[in-house]
């Protein structure tokens, strides 16, 4: 052993990267600022569902209940009641099996309702799959022994016997168990018990009442731990038995405000906050949101007055800021009611233009990237080296198919942290964009928290909480300019600017002569192939009150209010072009009824190939250090003529840890596929690291997903397949993908975040293709 070697452990686990804090301030804050916890928030959780039994979810840091109230959104946990007689305490169950009751219930009205569920209805997939292993071990010690008694003797009916046994077994189909459920009105409020077991026996029973009011928790399973709660509705007709659909909610829960009073290193971000579980995923569809669960839920957080909503779900759309549901959130829940609403970007990147909906695509939702920082390199993924900082590779990247920046802030994109008691994981690690929602959230719950401490009668309207941590986040690798949100320094900007009525307002932006985009880009080969001219609208959105509306407003005074506040708004702004191939007015005046201005836009000269980013950014001339108020977006992707060959030879290109090259592409008219070719000599010393690498295309066609054309493949690099001393010449990797003439290509090659050394791939592609 090397006498120079330390080998003496360290005295402690880097605990801190956990729950990652630190690098988003927000641990400081809590320490600077005890009291602006998250206490006097609550943030909605559109999920999978929290899990009743969690550890870090039961109380805030003040002992309040953590979580108000668990709402099953989709309907999955609906019982249909109907009324029945009871004759000597008993009553017929729905499944037809008699029901004990239990004989200390009061039921001053008389009125016994009755309904079942199946079992497996209510529990998640992993579930089912151990309750279904479990009854199968069951029935094949049972048919077993049927088939061995079917066997005795001899002859015909002995043969006869054991083939109807066999058979019967064969055709058997496990429904599982169903759950037998009694309501009644114990004089304040609707109960229910539930016959979990199917003996029918209910004498010892305890009657849960509805979570919100009583905070009433049941076992569904005991040998499971699967925890239910229960909601009433339709004056007691229908009974909703709250279940998780998954494991994905309770660890984003546990991100945004989980608390242990023992071990403050595992709190969420926000331990004082209290949350509201609305289960969007439906455990009839595989835990899919649908459009009834989504309603609802929109419908739940105002109705809990949530300050913050969480939603770490979504998926590709064929058309940005679209759709009935998102706009009902912008002008609702967003606009109206002052809730923040944070959701996941994705994780299809690390191409451009890969984000999901609503998050990364929709006006007035916040959209979180995932940022990967040393604090959890260190506690989470056992790496013996450290890589730098950054954007986690398969975090998707903007701007929007229709120009918007897409990503807004980032914030940690993993957490070792609360997972359900049924999974038999105290904590978990997951990693995603599913993440660094719920961490973004929980800052914005600790800013809220904090105003309402020191600024009480001041309103605090979502668009200044979502320029808050927009204009004071820390620079990261970003092509578009988001950062690292940074908690004390948002709060600090909150402060600054509290006085300040101009920053409830938002902007609207809208290139008028390109299917009303909200930015610029400019993706294929003629729309860089000359000068642009383009006229952009801008308009204040005004925010509203929820007792403005007419039917609310008897005197007429809130509506005056609002309409002053439009009539006396004006902003003189002071317009900035970010690049040098951008020309804009320097100024711009601004009414309540918005105004135009041109852009012209020169990208003739600008490298083909490449990735080339801009802004125009408005400054309020009467305020210019407080940061732009509204910003247009401009990309660039100027595609490369690969000619008559049509292939093209990217070259010898190296990469570091988290290095992404990016290479646009002008796909031949006809062509109708591609082969990419990623050779990698065998350069490497013997002792540098293997590695992953990302290959990821992708083409993007007028109101079409991008995954309906793209590609992303995985790839190793490494000595396995090298001989020991060098061995093959190389490794060789072919990509192939369907394409479309005349759309843009871009061909991303990114090596993972955390693999280590240095490495060279060469890069040839060629296009081929059948002209009728």
């Amino acid at each position: 052993m090397d006498a120079g070697l330390d080998t003496t452990p360290r005295t402690e686990y880097p605990a801190a990267g956990l729950q990652p804090r630190a690098d988003t301030q927000a641990a400081e804050f809590v320490r600077k600022y005890p009291e602006y916890d998250g206490r006097g928030v609550v943030v909605a959780v559109l999920d999978t569902g929290i899990d009743a039994g969690a550890k870090g979810l039961q109380t805030t840091s003040t002992g309040q209940r953590k979580v108000v109230d668990y709402v099953d959104c989709t309907g999955a946990g609906d019982v249909g009641l109907q009324d029945v007689e009871a004759t000597d305490n008993t009553v017929r169950g729905a499944s037809g099996r008699t029901l004990r009751l239990n004989a200390a219930w009061t039921n001053p009205t008389g009125v016994w309702r009755v309904g079942s569920k199946r079992l497996y209805d209510l529990v998640p997939a992993d579930v089912r799959a151990r309750m279904v292993a479990e009854r199968d071990g069951r029935f094949s010690k049972r048919a077993a022994a049927v088939r061995d008694a079917a066997r005795a003797g001899s002859g015909e009916e002995s043969e006869a016997r054991a083939a109807a046994a066999a058979a019967l077994e064969a055709a058997y189909v496990d429904g599982g168990s169903v759950v037998d459920c009694v309501v009644f009105h114990d004089g304040s409020q609707w109960r229910a018990a539930l016959d979990t077991d199917g003996s029918g026996d209910l004498t010892q029973a305890e009657a849960l009442g509805a979570y919100k009011r009583t905070g009433d928790v049941g076992l569904l399973s005991r040998r499971q731990l699967f925890y239910y709660t229960l909601n009433f509705y339709d004056e007691g007709r229908t009974l909703s038995i709250v279940t998780c659909a998954g494991s994905h909610g309770t660890h984003v829960a546990g991100i945004v405000a989980a608390w242990h009073a023992d071990d403050a290193a595992a709190c969420g971000v926000a331990p004082g906050a209290q949350l509201v579980s609305l289960t969007i995923g439906d455990h009839r569809a595989g835990s899919m949101e649908t459009g009834t669960g989504l309603a609802r839920a929109a419908a739940a957080i105002v109705e809990h007055g949530a300050r913050v909503a969480n939603m770490s779900y979504g998926e590709p759309s064929a058309t940005p800021n679209a759709g009935q549901w998102v706009q009902a959130v912008a002008q609702e829940v967003v606009r109206r009611h002052g809730c923040a609403f944070v959701a996941s970007a994705g994780n299809e990147g690390p191409a451009l233009t890969t984000l999901g909906a609503p998050g990364g695509t929709t006006s007035g939702i916040i959209s979180v990237g995932a940022y990967v920082g040393l604090e959890q390199m260190a506690a989470e993924y056992g790496m013996y080296a450290r890589v730098r900082d950054g954007v986690f590779t398969w975090s998707s990247r903007g701007p929007t198919a229709d120009g918007a920046r897409g990503v807004d802030v980032y914030a940690p994109g993993s957490a070792v942290t609360s997972f359900p008691a049924y999974t038999r994981e105290r904590r978990h690690l997951s990693n995603g964009t599913s993440m660094s929602a719920p961490s973004l959230s929980g800052v914005l719950a600790l800013l809220a928290s904090a105003w309402l401490r020191e600024l009480p009668d001041a309103r605090l309207t979502p668009h200044r909480l979502r320029a808050a941590v927009t204009r004071t986040a820390k620079p990261i690798s970003d092509a578009h300019g988001a950062g690292l949100v940074q908690t004390d320094a948002a709060w600090q900007f909150l402060k600054a600017q509290a006085a300040r009525a101009a920053e409830d307002v938002a902007y609207s932006v809208r290139v008028d002569d390109t299917r009303g985009m909200r930015g610029i880009y400019l993706r294929n080969a003629e729309d860089s192939a000359r000068v642009r001219f383009f006229k952009v609208a801008v308009a204040p959105v005004f925010p509203t009150a929820a007792d403005a509306r007419l039917e609310d407003d008897a005197d007429g005074s809130r509506g005056q209010q609002e309409s002053q506040a439009q009539f006396d708004f004006e902003q003189r702004v002071l317009l900035v072009a970010r690049a040098p191939w951008l020309a804009v007015p320097e100024s711009l005046y601004v009414g309540s009824a918005g105004a135009p201005f041109s852009v012209r836009v020169d990208a003739t000269q600008l490298e083909p190939g490449r990735l080339h980013t801009a802004s125009i950014d408005a400054y309020d001339s009467r305020n210019v250090d407080r940061g732009p108020i509204f910003s247009v977006p401009v990309t660039v992707t100027k595609p490369l003529d690969v000619g008559a060959a049509a292939a093209a030879d990217l070259g010898t290109l190296s990469f570091g840890p988290a290095d992404i090259v990016r290479r646009f592409i002008a796909v031949p008219r006809g062509a109708t596929s591609v082969e990419i070719v990623v050779r990698t000599p065998n350069t490497l010393p013997q002792d540098a690291a293997p590695a992953l690498f990302y290959v990821h295309c992708v083409q993007l066609v007028p109101d079409t997903r991008f995954k309906r054309h793209h590609v992303r493949q995985r790839i190793d690099l490494g000595h396995k397949s090298y001989g020991a001393e060098g061995g093959a010449s190389e490794q060789k990797h072919v990509v192939t993908l369907a394409v479309v003439g005349g759309a843009t290509l871009e061909v991303c090659l990114a090596q993972f975040w955390s693999q280590l050394d240095r490495h060279d791939l060469h890069v040839r592609m060629s296009f081929a293709g059948l002209v009728p």
